[in-house]
């Protein structure tokens, strides 16, 4: 299986394959997403000690559609997350928040690809204001947003038809 991953503020995308990611680094990334939605407040994003924080967001979008934000030090949000694993009205509002979440785009994205969300996985990140004064999050920030991409993907049990 493969997972696109989408950044709204650039129009881009790429995709990913489960192989990709270390098995260790999913269950520890599914245990994030569950206590921090459980809880009901942000967790730490990376190690206990990490300013950064992972806030799960409570939605009508269904049990199959993942809506969290990653938070800077000070608090404020840095990126608004979707994981889904395909289609569906749950999914397709879950990504037009997402997408208009984002707090600036770069010249020439075409919004008009951003309407519907693809059939398959997917992951959508929509930089925000968060992010000014923290250059170093890039250096990891993508790592970590195939993490909860796959570990929200991995917790999911299979669709059974009866």
């Amino acid at each position: 299986m493969t997972l696109e991953h989408w950044t709204a503020n650039m129009g881009n995308y790429c995709l990913s394959d489960r192989s990709e990611v270390v098995d260790e680094v999913t269950p520890a990334y599914g245990r994030l997403i569950a206590g921090a939605g459980a809880l009901g407040v942000p967790a730490p994003l990376r190690d206990p000690d990490d300013a950064w924080q992972l806030e799960v967001l409570a939605h009508p979008h269904g049990p199959r559609v993942l809506r969290a934000c990653i938070l800077a030090p000070d608090g404020r949000p840095a990126v608004a997350v979707a994981v889904a694993e395909g289609g569906g009205d749950g999914a397709r509002r879950a990504w037009r928040e997402t997408v208009a979440a984002s707090s600036w785009f770069i010249e020439g994205c075409d919004l008009a690809e951003f309407r519907d969300p693809p059939g398959g996985p997917w992951m959508m990140g929509a930089l925000q204001d968060g992010l000014d004064g923290h250059p170093e999050a890039f250096d990891w920030l993508g790592a970590v947003l195939q993490y909860i991409g796959w570990a929200f993907l991995d917790s999911l049990s299979p669709i059974t038809v009866a």
